[in-house]
C-alpha cells in the first residue's frame, strides 16, 4: 500500500527570546522618538518659531570681551560720535569707559572719546568721572577741555556751577572750552559768569572764547 504523503512542513518564525524582545522594543521606541522629533523640528521651521532648545536671549559678553568691544568702538569713533552703537552697547559699558577716563596712561584722544561716550550712554553715572578729570590739574589740558563740554552734555544747567569755577583755571584751553560750554548752556546764570570773567581775562584767545560764549548765551 502506498504511504500517504505528508503535508509539507510549515515555516514558522521562532519567538524572540525575552532579551531580544527587549532590544526590539527599545529600537522601535527610539525610532518613534526620532520621527516625532523630526516632525516637531519641521513644524517649527515651517511656522517660523525657533526650536525650544535654542536660547531666546543673547549670552552676556564676558568682561574681557566687553572691554575689547569698547576699545574697538572708541578707536573707530573718528568724526561724529556713533551714538546708536554706544546706546546699543548699553550701560554695561559705563564702568569700562569710566576706568579709561581716569586712566592717566591712556592716550589723550582715547580719554576724550571715552568722556564724550559716557555723556551719551548714561549721563548720571558718567558725570562724576568727567568732573573729576575736569578738576584734576595733573590731567592733560586737552583732556580737561574735552571734559568741560562732556560735563555740560551730562548735567545740563546743573553743570553751570562747576564750569564757572573753572573760568579761573590755570590752563588756557580749559578756560576756552568752559566759556564755550557755558555759552551753549545759556541762561542768565551762565551769561552772568561770562560777563564777570571777561574784563579780568588777559589772554586774547580766552577773551575771544568768552565773547563767543556770550553771543551763544540767551539774554
Amino acid at each position: 500500500m502506498p504511504t500517504p504523503t505528508s503535508p509539507p512542513p510549515r515555516h514558522t518564525v521562532a519567538p524572540l527570546p525575552s532579551r531580544g524582545r527587549q532590544w526590539w522594543h527599545l529600537l522601535l521606541g527610539a525610532g518613534l522618538l526620532a520621527s516625532s522629533g523630526s516632525t516637531a523640528l519641521a513644524y517649527s521651521h515651517a511656522s517660523g518659531e525657533p526650536p525650544s532648545a535654542v536660547p531666546s536671549s543673547p549670552i552676556p559678553a564676558a568682561p574681557g570681551d566687553l572691554r575689547e568691544q569698547v576699545l574697538t568702538l572708541l578707536d573707530a569713533s573718528q568724526g561724529p560720535l556713533r551714538e546708536e552703537q554706544w546706546r546699543r552697547l548699553g550701560p554695561q559699558a559705563v564702568p569700562v569707559l569710566r576706568s579709561l577716563v581716569v586712566d592717566g596712561a591712556a592716550p589723550s584722544s582715547r580719554r576724550e572719546r571715552a568722556m564724550a561716550s559716557l555723556a551719551l550712554i548714561d549721563p548720571p553715572q558718567g558725570a562724576p568721572s568727567i568732573q573729576e578729570v575736569l578738576e584734576d590739574p595733573r590731567a592733560p589740558a586737552d583732556v580737561r577741555a574735552s571734559a568741560a563740554g562732556a560735563l555740560a552734555r551730562c548735567l545740563g544747567t546743573e553743570a553751570i556751577r562747576p564750569l564757572t569755577a573753572r573760568l579761573v583755571d590755570r590752563e588756557d584751553p580749559v578756560r576756552e572750552a568752559v566759556a564755550l560750554a557755558l555759552g551753549r548752556l545759556g541762561g542768565q546764570q551762565a551769561r552772568q559768569a561770562l560777563e564777570e570773567r571777561l574784563p579780568l581775562e588777559e589772554r586774547p584767545l580766552v577773551r575771544e572764547a568768552l565773547q563767543r560764549g556770550l553771543s551763544l548765551a540767551e539774554p
